[in-house]
C-alpha cells in the first residue's frame, strides 16, 4: 500500500506532494497518546545501554 501511494507506476519514487487522509486523526490523538507511551526495558533495575537488545534482535 505504502508502495502504490509514494511511488510511480515505472517504479520512481514521486517528487510530490501527496496528502493523507489519516493524518489529521493522528494530528487529533497525539496530546492523548502521548501521555501513556513510553519504554519498558526489563525491569528496570539493571539496565546495560551497549548490551541490552532495544528496537534490534541484535545488541549495540
Amino acid at each position: 500500500m505504502i508502495y502504490v501511494k509514494f511511488y510511480s507506476k515505472s517504479g520512481d519514487r514521486i517528487k510530490y506532494h501527496k496528502s493523507s487522509s489519516i493524518w489529521s486523526g493522528i494530528k487529533f490523538a497525539e496530546p492523548i497518546a502521548k501521555l501513556f507511551i513510553g519504554w519498558i526495558i526489563g525491569n528496570g533495575k539493571m539496565i546495560n545501554f551497549w548490551r541490552d537488545t532495544w528496537a534490534t534482535s541484535i545488541p549495540l
